[in-house]
């Protein structure tokens, strides 16, 4: 069974699992082994009565894990490429894209967890979209991309979450992106 997780997450991804016919769940771990990262982020933090963590937020919001250990980046979400909303709906300025400091998130050095939700059925809507010579996507932004790469970066729903000391799943970001 070929499971979907984004293409640019395939090299980090550990015990990938389809928990519904919707929802792929993959384990980050570094290109060193390491599971325990740092969050960082750019973008708005959304405090939810109920949720034990606030969500990162925002139309231009981008997180990225970072091995403590190697300083590599790992970058888990950026709302200006991923998602079906920066393929298809939003555009955004070269400026909203290139400034975007990051800073550290207030989850201490925790495994993560990501979820990614597929509910668009991309090849029963294939008449939907501008398809060129090739086959390839044209997107909003003006570039193109294959079919497969449409499917997997294309996802419209995410939830983040790290991993407390007992295992308990918590949420650190969750959006619905179509």
């Amino acid at each position: 069974m070929n499971i979907t997780i984004p293409t640019y997450l395939q090299s980090y991804a550990e015990n990938v699992e389809q928990l519904e016919a919707v929802e792929s769940q993959l384990q980050l771990c570094s290109s060193t082994g390491n599971k325990q990262f740092e969050i960082w982020y750019y973008g708005d933090l959304l405090t939810i009565e109920g949720e034990a963590l606030p969500f990162i937020t925002g139309a231009t919001a981008r997180i990225v894990a970072k091995d403590p250990l190697t300083a590599e980046e790992i970058l888990l979400f950026d709302a200006t490429l991923h998602g079906y909303n920066a393929l298809f709906c939003d555009e955004f300025t070269e400026e909203q894209r290139i400034h975007r400091p990051l800073r550290k998130y207030l989850l201490p050095t925790t495994e993560v967890v990501l979820s990614f939700f597929y509910n668009i059925d991309y090849d029963e809507e294939a008449e939907d979209y501008e398809v060129d010579e090739h086959g390839n996507v044209q997107l909003l932004n003006g570039e193109t991309a294959d079919w497969e790469t449409i499917k997997s970066i294309g996802y419209d729903a995410f939830a983040f979450y790290g991993k407390s000391e007992d295992g308990t799943l918590l949420a650190f970001a969750q959006e619905e992106l179509a």
